[in-house]
Order: C-alpha cells, then structure tokens, then sequence
C-alpha cells in the first residue's frame, strides 16, 4: 500500500470514527491526488476535517431511514417488501436492524454497478459504531441470508476490517474476513490525472449514449461481485444492458 492511500485510510479513521494516527509527509502534488481521490468516494468532507482538526463526533454522511433501499432483483425485492412490512408487528421490532439491512443494500447496489464507493463503507461503520448496541445481529442475519446478500455483506464488513480497524467480533454477521477485500478496497483508490467521467461516480445512471466502455467496467464489477450476490449481480447487468439498448444512438 503506498503513502498516498495509507494517508487516505488514517485521515478517514481519524475524522469519522477519532482514530488519530500522524500522517506521513508527502509532496503538494500527491496531497493533490488524495484530495481528489477523496471527491471521488464522496468523502472530501470527512478528509477535509480530519486535515484541519475539526472533526465532527457525528459525520456528515447520510444514514437512510428504513424503507429507502431496494433490490434489482425483483424476487428478492419482494422479499425485501416482506421484511419491512413484518417487521413492524414482530415481537420486537427494530429501527436500527432495518436501517442497517438498508445501509448494506444500498453499499450492495452501489458496490456491484460501480465498483468499492468509499462513502457507503463509511456510512456502515459510523452506523455500526454508534447503534452496534441496538441492532438484533441474528435477525440481520437472517434477513441478509433470505436476500442472498449475506456474502455480499460480509465482503463489505471485511473491507471495514482490512482498511478501517475494525474488528471482527464488532460485525457479528461476518463469519468469515474475505481476503480478496483487500485488494478489491486497494484498487478502488486509483487516482488519474485526467478528468473523472461524472459516469462513473455519480448516483445517475451508468449508462449514457456512446457508453459502450461502461459495459465494459459494468461486467467486471458484477462478475467481480457474482460469486458473493449471484442473483442481484446477474439482474444488475441485464438490467443495465437493457438501459443501454434502450438509449443507444440509431
């Protein structure tokens, strides 16, 4: 890991989770390339503060409230439907379970048509460490397993674990840290000299006309998350293949 994302990692710990680490010295230009790497992910903010000592005990990312998150697969979002419905009239019915299977859908989405979205790692572990005390784990699990994301999860904790300190008895739903995390986290924080395409780091959808090349990075990122959300990676991409026909220049 080079210096340039060793700094990225200590400034997000630091300004999200007051995990202060000195950073290492580094020349104007590779700063310039954190900062931009930091716009990338959404994250500038947090960076931002950590750097200038002003860090927030409550960081501005957005937490969603139940109910906000959805699944391609229509299936699963069936599923998905059911849970909340239920969830309201069960013995004990929990918020913060549902806005945590919210942040983890949301982090699946993102992750499988975009590729690792450092803002949506972040928003797991600030909600873990704020609310670990009151999410039901066995009820997340269980729901995570009907929604066939439990993998996908457990991928998501484990870059957590790898790049953010966490621990692995502070995600009970992780059985297993998935080594290939590791890289899959190290090779989201590339930095390019060239201008960023909105594209591919924005909320808006993927694909635009002349976007070919997007297919392309579209089937990488679902075959690279297939063997952890088999059944939403295959309905993302045909669902954005058929997005693509649809809007394709006669």
């Amino acid at each position: 890991m080079d210096v340039i994302k060793r700094n990225f990692f200590r400034l997000l710990r630091y300004g999200a989770f007051n995990e202060y680490e000195p950073t290492e010295p580094m020349s104007t230009y590779k700063w310039g390339l954190l900062q931009r790497m930091a716009q990338t992910h959404y994250v500038e903010a947090i960076v931002n503060s950590a750097r200038d000592n002003t860090r927030s005990q409550n960081p501005m990312l957005s937490v969603p409230d139940a109910g906000l998150s959805r699944l391609c697969n229509g299936f699963l979002n069936r599923r998905l439907r059911k849970i909340r419905d239920a969830e309201p009239d069960s013995a004990e019915p929990s918020i913060e379970t549902l806005n945590m299977l919210d942040i983890i859908v949301q982090t699946t989405e993102r992750l499988i048509l975009h590729g690792v979205t450092y803002a949506y790692i972040l928003n797991m572990g600030i909600f873990l460490r704020n609310y670990g005390d009151r999410i039901d784990f066995v009820k997340l699990e269980k729901w995570l397993q009907r929604l066939n994301i439990l993998s996908m999860a457990e991928l998501e904790a484990s870059i957590l674990i790898y790049t953010l300190g966490f621990q692995q008895d502070e995600i009970p739903f992780v059985r297993r840290v998935i080594p290939a995390a590791y890289n899959i986290a190290l090779n989201a924080l590339y930095y390019d000299d060239g201008e960023e395409n909105d594209a591919t780091v924005s909320g808006r959808h993927i694909f635009t006309l002349n976007s070919g090349g997007k297919l392309t990075e579209t089937f990488r990122n679902c075959q690279r998350c297939f063997l952890y959300a088999p059944l939403e990676s295959v309905s993302i991409f045909f669902t954005q293949i058929a997005s693509y026909i649809a809007n394709m220049e006669e």
